[in-house]
């Protein structure tokens, strides 16, 4: 889908402090063959911070970034991958409740790992629906410290950390426009992440632990399917959605500054998307990943936030954003930055500044 006339507004980050990989290693909670393997350097871990503040946090940061009036918004997207709070509470409204972003739309999106991918399509649409639609907020947290999950093993090659994210979508002009966007399902592996798990009594209500490595097994014991042929289908499909949105976006992979991806292991960066993609890893944003672990669903957003306040992009460069999750879905999106903001040098300067 190409996407005239949206722009990103600015960008929002809150992480918790980071804690190194070794500490994990050191109190039995990760062998240090797997830790060496998969080369995660540390990941943030928020203790008992909800995930919605961690939103909330994230979201006020991008409004301020990006000048926005919350009561101008014409819609918020809440994205999420794990738990947020109470039975029946919905976190979106916390977040429009307390950025004062007035009666907007306000819903949650539960789509895994690329949540925010449908989030930003979902909202590049609204606003190209109306001209009286100006602003759309999409925010992401998880706080994944919980006993039904281990953040160092319940997903192989994911060591997960704890944050937030935001991001501001406007028709006004940003640091940035959104060229294009484009997903892709592929529901003949729908079964991928449940495994023999019945559908009925929700796994949520038995307080049974998460094991991806278990599911994907049974799955692969079950069906016909074999490991190569869904690594050949996925990165097909990875190379339709990249190829379509190029197009649309009217670039070359050549022309493309960095490829912002999902922050798993080193081998499955490069498995997924590198060698797919025919690129080197110095085109990914792995090295800033690898400090941080995998967020859900902000995990490109964060990229994009370090490598603007790092100095790492400026006026001209253009970026493939790229995700994918259950499902399993493939998405993509182009955005060409048009000048650095203000508020990213001023970080930049935070970020040389001694502590």
């Amino acid at each position: 889908m190409k996407t005239p006339g949206i722009f990103l507004g600015a960008t929002g980050v809150w992480l918790p402090e980071r804690v190194p990989i070794a500490w994990a290693v050191e109190r039995g909670s990760l062998d240090p063959a797997t830790a060496e393997r998969y080369g995660i350097l540390s990941v943030p871990i928020a203790g008992e911070l909800p995930a919605p503040e961690m939103a909330l946090r994230a979201s006020r940061q991008a409004l301020e970034r990006g000048g926005q009036d919350p009561t101008a918004l014409s819609l918020l997207l809440y994205v999420s991958t794990w738990y947020q709070g109470p039975h029946g509470w919905c976190p979106q409204y916390y977040v429009q409740r307390h950025t004062g972003s007035g009666q907007a739309t306000a819903a949650e999106v539960r789509q895994g790992c690329m949540g925010l991918f449908s989030a930003c399509e979902l909202a590049a649409a609204h606003l190209l629906a109306a001209p009286e639609h100006e602003a759309a907020l999409l925010t992401s947290a998880d706080n994944y410290n919980a006993p039904m999950l281990d953040r160092w093993r319940s997903s192989p090659h994911a060591m997960l950390g704890d944050g937030g994210c935001a991001l501001l979508l406007t028709r006004r002009t940003g640091f940035a426009r959104l060229e294009a966007i484009n997903a892709r399902t592929l529901p003949q592996f729908e079964e991928r992440h449940r495994g023999s798990a019945p559908l009925f009594p929700p796994e949520a209500t038995l307080g049974t632990k998460v094991d991806f490595e278990t599911t994907k097994s049974q799955w692969f014991a079950a069906s016909d399917v074999k490991p190569r042929e869904l690594e050949a289908t996925m990165s097909q499909a990875l190379l339709e959605v990249v190829g379509k949105t190029l197009r649309e976006a009217e670039l070359e992979l050549s022309e493309v500054t960095r490829v912002l991806f999902v922050n798993w292991s080193e081998e499955r960066v490069r498995q997924r998307a590198a060698v797919p993609l025919g690129l080197p890893m110095s085109r990914l944003a792995w090295d800033y990943g690898r400090t941080v672990g995998h967020i859900g669903a902000s995990d490109q957003v964060l990229a994009l936030d370090h490598l603007l306040l790092s100095g790492e992009l400026n006026a001209g460069d253009s970026l493939l954003l790229l995700g994918t999750g259950p499902g399993a879905n493939i998405a993509c999106m182009a955005v060409r930055i048009l000048h650095r903001p203000t508020w990213a040098d001023a970080g930049a300067r935070e970020l040389k500044s001694p502590a």
